[in-house]
């Protein structure tokens, strides 16, 4: 199946890009496309996706076709072909 993943703020920066095309399995998790999408990225990007010990950070919202999925849910929230997901990390500043 084929998703569409968007970056926002830092991570965009990070990543280089605003957007990306990603093939996976047909009904991978959303967890799976975290950790699929920190493997091909550079380690300052997917610090941004994934914590020190692996697993999606708590802090990062994840947006599934306009709706956000809990953290809580992302190893059992499943995609499907032609989803858009957008990833927002926590936005700081003062």
């Amino acid at each position: 199946m084929k998703l569409r993943v968007q970056y926002t703020a830092q991570l965009r920066t990070a990543v280089g890009r605003t957007e990306d095309e990603v093939e996976l399995p047909e009904g991978s998790s959303l967890a799976a496309l975290v950790e699929h999408l920190a493997a091909q990225l550079d380690d300052a990007a997917a610090g941004h996706l994934v914590g020190p010990g692996g697993g999606i950070r708590p802090s990062l919202l994840v947006v599934v076709n306009e709706a956000a999925a809990p953290a809580h849910a992302v190893a059992t929230t499943s995609l499907q072909d032609g989803d858009v997901v957008l990833l927002l990390p926590p936005i700081a500043g003062g």
